[in-house]
């Protein structure tokens, strides 16, 4: 899938959220030293539930939230941040140009390679015009011209980079990110166990935030939203136990619940269950 879940779980990250806000403002609270937030942090910690915060707060804006997860090649990214375009009503007409274009050159270079009579010359050529990546960085500048521009400043949330295989790897760092950071109208965000690690100058806009566990006050103000009453005693205990490791939280918060309250007139026989024997009396 590549857009969160509507149900996201927002789990607050007060220092984080202030410098996404910073860093997409559009006067002068914006942070013009970075044009990206990258968050680290091992499992469960709670980098998707931070991005998925960000995606909510900058709809209005145009965002788009590609899970790294479930991409395998580059194309499905730029495929997924197309789709995405056209959801929110932004035309992608150059993209699907140069994909178009592209395609039929593939399907001419199939017909060219399958004549015996072609010359050696003319296959190399014919190889070299559909270099991969060169094909991908025109289709990642068709793409990001139609969705930044100057009436647009697009939010875009990478998620899961550690699941990505070298290949991947390698293209978000050296040729997507730095298209992005490039762009003065964009704004990124990544997230990771690990984060890509960017060269010179374009690491130079990044901020690299590494997430860490909660500690006993946010525990507390979780078990208040939540509206737990009979565990406000138990946050050191509850924050211990899990570490203050937010995923695990969330699951233990999933299946706590709390404590029927017990009805005084159930006490004393006038309630429901005295009304019940009345009538098995008058019955019998």
């Amino acid at each position: 899938m590549s857009e969160p879940a509507e149900d996201h779980q927002h789990i607050d990250r007060v220092e984080q959220l202030a410098k996404a806000a910073r860093l997409t403002a559009r006067d002068a609270q914006r942070d013009e030293g970075h044009k990206a937030l990258f968050f680290e942090g091992p499992e469960h910690i709670g980098k998707s539930s931070l991005l998925f915060e960000i995606y909510e707060r900058h709809k209005r804006d145009g965002v788009y939230f590609v899970d790294l997860s479930r991409t395998a090649m580059d194309r499905d990214v730029l495929e997924a941040l197309a789709m995405q375009a056209r959801s929110q009503q932004v035309d992608v007409p150059s993209y699907r140009t140069t994909r178009d274009r592209f395609a039929e050159q593939a399907a001419s270079t199939q017909v060219s390679l399958t004549n015996v009579r072609a010359r050696d010359s003319a296959i190399q050529l014919l190889t070299r015009s559909e270099d991969h990546s060169l094909r991908t960085d025109a289709l990642s500048d068709a793409l990001l011209d139609n969705l930044i521009g100057d009436s647009r400043r697009p939010v875009f949330c990478l998620d899961a980079f550690e699941a990505c295989a070298q290949p991947m790897r390698d293209w978000l760092g050296r040729r997507l990110l730095p298209n992005l950071l490039t762009r003065r109208e964009a704004s990124v965000f990544v997230a990771g166990r690990e984060v890509p690690r960017l060269s010179h100058p374009y690491s130079r806009a990044v901020h690299t935030l590494a997430l860490l566990p909660f500690d006993v006050d946010a525990v507390s103000d979780w078990i208040e939203a939540l509206g737990f009453v009979s565990l406000r005693d138990k946050a050191v205990t509850i924050q211990r136990t899990h570490g203050g490791v937010p995923g695990l939280l969330a699951e233990y918060f999933a299946y706590h619940r709390e404590p029927e309250e017990v009805d005084p007139a159930r006490l004393d026989g006038h309630g429901p269950t005295g009304a019940t024997g009345d009538q098995d009396g008058r019955d019998g």
